[in-house]
């Protein structure tokens, strides 16, 4: 983990002073609005990989997927794909140039959609950024999140009617996450240095914390969390 914590601290100072030798800003606006129409696809498998600047990910698309990418770094346009295979149609949306924002008058800002209509297998890949992902109403069939060097919030709190599973590995940041009272959560923690903040959960000893609807409830959710540097609070909706 520490040395996991090193290499990603050393990767960050190189690409500051890097990126300081290049003229990347082209234009005041690289991207657009993007839009994945629906099909007849039965699920979705999305996969974002994002590198530096300002995340944020909700429900409520129209179509499989919306969004807005706002950048004026024309190496940072992201490519788009989507391909259907049998009943599962597959999203890529990846920044082609990862790195950190740390150029003057550079913007870097995601605003993406996802559909609440058919179950999703979301993978979210982040270099440095500041990321809110609002994922409450998403039918999440599965969950994988890298932050790489991030402040994040991440919001799961909905009355879910799937069970499913997370990953989530923060490398350097804060992280705050917000879970249901109602549906039945477990936590497996890995945790590195900073605070952790589990009020109204129950410890059932060596990194692993319930709360009181587990056992109890239809549907569970269980994260297993990596983190390395950075404060990590959990909070448990009314």
């Amino acid at each position: 983990m520490r040395k996991t914590v090193i290499i990603l601290a050393g990767v960050g100072l190189l690409a500051i002073v890097g990126f300081w030798g290049y003229g990347w800003v082209k234009k005041d606006r690289v991207s657009g609005d993007l839009s994945i129409e629906k099909d007849s696809a039965k699920s979705l498998d999305v996969e974002i990989g994002f590198g530096a600047g300002n995340l944020l990910i909700e429900g409520g698309a129209e179509g499989w997927v919306d969004g807005v990418i706002d950048t004026n770094v024309k190496k940072w346009d992201p490519s788009i794909s989507y391909k259907k295979k049998g009943k599962v149609g597959h999203v890529v949306i990846q920044q082609k140039t990862k790195g950190l924002l740390a150029f003057r008058n550079a913007r870097n800002d995601w605003n993406l959609q996802l559909t609440n209509e058919i179950p999703v297998n979301l993978a979210v890949e982040m270099g440095v950024s500041d990321s809110e992902l609002n994922l409450a109403g998403i039918r999440l069939s599965h969950l994988s999140i890298d932050a790489g060097v991030s402040d994040t919030t991440i919001n799961l709190n909905d009355d879910w009617r799937e069970s499913f599973e997370a990953e989530i590995n923060l490398g350097v940041g804060d992280a705050e996450i917000h879970l249901p009272k109602e549906t039945g959560v477990k936590l497996t923690i890995s945790k590195g240095l900073g605070s952790l903040g589990t009020k109204g959960f129950i410890s059932q000893g060596k990194g692993v914390y319930v709360n009181e609807a587990y056992d109890h409830s239809d549907t569970t959710i269980n994260l297993k969390i990596d983190v390395g540097v950075g404060d990590l609070k959990f909070v448990l909706g009314e």
